[in-house]
């Protein structure tokens, strides 16, 4: 579907969620190279609701803690700061979309792939001959935890379109979830994904991240980057199957990253993926 013709049918819809300001300040902070727990804590306790889930969590059977957790900032220092990050955007993304009418939806895998994700291109990053910087790193850890956006944007918006093409999925596992939604609503996440991160001014990195993921034509100036998530979104996908295979199509081999690496990142994804899982069930 055409840019325009997509603008148009999800302004019918006549809901258009803002950017969350809770999710820009977070954005912002965890941007920030030299944050400690202690600011990590301030920052999140102006959002209380999060701030609560994530002491609920840190006192939950998943963190199993020595000593009860009464303070947001033991919490966040219990939980390590990658899972209070994974959390607290995901949380903060996620509050504006309501997807009740969606139930084939499923936001404990929603929010599941979009961490591990987020996991896989760093592990991915840390097997690149030439260490990114840090900068890139924090931004590609957000890109995957903000890669899969437009499928709850499509839940929320055009919910009944969106649960008739992830119901089909069960009937038809050879397809890809973007295949069943161009199927069912001529478009998929990542467009739709990319043009709600447009209209909410996300960083073009970001952007990119988000729209190219799974396109083989990208913007050469984030290539790094597409790549990286690209990979990490295929190596995800295969861990929800029964059996993973690695997948056979690895855009990073472009950036020196060898089979054997991949492998090794699939393995070490699968017991990942199984924490992963009751971090959610915890959650959600």
């Amino acid at each position: 579907m055409n840019n325009l013709l997509l603008r148009e049918k999800i302004a019918d819809s006549k809901r258009i969620p803002s950017l969350p300001r809770q999710a820009q300040q977070l954005l912002q902070a965890f941007n920030n190279q030299d944050l400690d727990y202690g600011d990590l804590a301030r920052i999140i306790s102006r959002q209380p609701t999060i701030a609560v889930r994530l002491v609920a969590l840190a006192n939950s059977a998943w963190a199993a803690p020595a000593v009860p957790v009464n303070s947001l900032e033991r919490a966040c220092i219990n939980l390590g700061f990658k899972v209070v990050r994974s959390v607290s955007i995901g949380l903060a993304l996620i509050s504006p979309f309501n997807t009740w009418a969606c139930p084939a939806f499923d936001i404990r895998r929603f929010w599941m792939s979009s961490k591990l994700v987020a996991d896989a291109s760093a592990l991915l990053a840390s097997a690149m001959p030439d260490q990114p910087q840090q900068a890139f790193l924090q931004v590609l850890y957000t890109g995957g935890l903000m890669h899969n956006l437009g499928l709850i944007c499509l839940a929320d918006l055009m919910p009944e379109e969106t649960n008739q093409a992830l119901s089909n999925l069960a009937s038809q596992p050879q397809l890809t979830v973007n295949q069943a939604l161009e199927n069912t609503l001529q478009t998929n996440y990542c467009e739709v994904g990319g043009l709600f991160a447009e209209i909410w001014g996300l960083p073009d990195d970001l952007t990119a991240i988000i729209k190219f993921h799974r396109s083989t034509d990208y913007p050469e100036n984030h290539a790094e980057l597409i790549a990286l998530i690209s990979d990490a979104a295929m190596l995800v996908s295969t861990l929800f199957s029964d059996q993973p295979e690695l997948p056979i199509t690895l855009a990073t081999k472009k950036l020196g990253i060898k089979d054997t690496d991949h492998q090794e990142i699939l393995e070490n994804l699968q017991p990942l993926f199984l924490q992963t899982n009751e971090l959610a069930k915890a959650l959600f």
